[in-house]
């Protein structure tokens, strides 16, 4: 192969490692409600809601509060969700879309040189 540096083939090379964007980590949890402040002024909440879930994304903004306080775009993502199943399924899918990688990716198809096949 000619165009390409033995760098490039690198394990876990996926070209965007200098990004200076945060990886986006949602992870699962049951509705929290009861909110209040600590004596740190950070929220904690009292109980949950043990047939509902939310999806937090501490990346996109989320506090981890209450969810009433959270932007609109956090809201959406928040939930609640009817089953662990389907948080899950928001969390992965909204991973997927802010963490996509911008180009090769190792195990993909190799890509082709400047100006096409030689």
């Amino acid at each position: 192969m000619t165009g390409y540096s033995r760098v490039a083939f690198q394990p876990g090379y996926t070209g965007n490692e200098n990004d200076s964007d945060p990886v986006h980590l949602p992870y699962v949890r049951h509705v929290h409600l009861g909110w209040r402040h600590d004596q740190y002024g950070r929220w904690v909440s009292d109980r949950e809601d043990e047939a509902q879930w939310e999806v937090v994304c501490v990346q996109c903004g989320d506090d981890e509060g209450p969810a009433d306080r959270q932007t609109p775009g956090v809201q959406r993502l928040r939930g609640p969700y009817p089953s662990l199943h389907k948080a899950r399924h928001a969390a992965r899918r909204h991973e997927a879309e802010t963490n996509a990688p911008t180009c090769w990716i190792p195990g993909s198809a190799v890509p082709l040189p400047e100006g096409g096949a030689r």
